[in-house]
């Protein structure tokens, strides 16, 4: 941290009142009133200690917190389309955000701007998770995995022999569970997938509301539109980032 950072830390300046109390405790029997200042000094001393070592810290050696390593969506895969066109609703707002004059306006405009980008990021590491679900899905081959739990069941009813149908058995219950992991899989993959084509169609809408408010100005008609249009942006930018964190918990939570 900088040393402004550790100046406002408040353990620092309690390690250091505590640190400056013990040593007056210590030293007012045999100092009397001298042991005022020389506790003083001890509290001040620990505390530009702990300010100097806190600002020699590097950057790298605070902790940061660590973030899922997510893959990118293919660009022709169902999520890479509604990454691409989010990003290009982004960049429309991002285009018209400095365009007019009046500049009160144009920081409503610019927080818009910005609160955008964060959507098209929060879609973008959704997309991320349905490759990954898309990903777990080709690998485990949830057809291949149908029939065998089909021919399994065959192989159980057919079976005379009980230490052999108990084996069997087990092997069913096995690739049973496997399906109807699978099958969460793949109903999350449909929730997801919802949400981003959700997200990405909000973020047109806002791109083209964005348009008409700049066209229209902050007083084109009587009324003031423009103030609605800014309070329809704001609330449905609230919206998508609600949806979009709804669905990053569900995709966390899906077992």
């Amino acid at each position: 941290m900088s040393v402004s950072d550790e100046l406002k830390d408040p353990w620092g300046w309690l390690v250091a009142g505590i640190s400056g109390g013990l040593g007056w405790a210590v030293l007012a029997a045999p100092l009397g009133p001298a042991a005022v200042p020389v506790g003083a000094a001890i509290g001040a001393v620990v505390l530009g200690s702990k300010v100097a070592l806190g600002a020699m810290r590097s950057p790298s050696e605070q902790p940061r917190q660590r973030r899922d390593r997510l893959p990118e969506a293919p660009p022709q895969s169902p999520q890479g389309q509604f990454v691409l066109r989010a990003r290009s609703a982004a960049k429309q707002i991002h285009a018209l955000a400095d365009r007019p004059a009046d500049p009160g306006l144009r920081a409503e405009l610019a927080q818009v701007d910005e609160e955008a980008g964060t959507v098209l990021e929060a879609l973008r590491e959704l997309g991320g998770r349905v490759t990954l679900v898309d990903g777990a899905l080709h690998s485990a081959n949830p057809a291949q995995v149908q029939q065998e739990a089909q021919r399994l069941r065959a192989l159980v009813a057919a079976e005379a022999d009980p230490q052999v149908r108990a084996e069997r058995q087990r092997a069913l219950d096995a690739v049973t569970a496997q399906s109807d992991s699978l099958a969460r899989l793949a109903r999350l993959r449909e929730k997801l997938l919802a949400r981003a084509q959700t997200a990405a169609v909000d973020l047109e809408g806002l791109a083209s509301r964005t348009g008409e408010l700049v066209a229209m100005g902050t007083s084109a008609f009587e009324g003031d539109p423009a103030a609605q249009i800014m309070a329809d942006l704001t609330m449905s930018l609230e919206s998508v980032r609600t949806g979009l964190a709804e669905a990053d918990e569900v995709s966390r939570g899906w077992s």
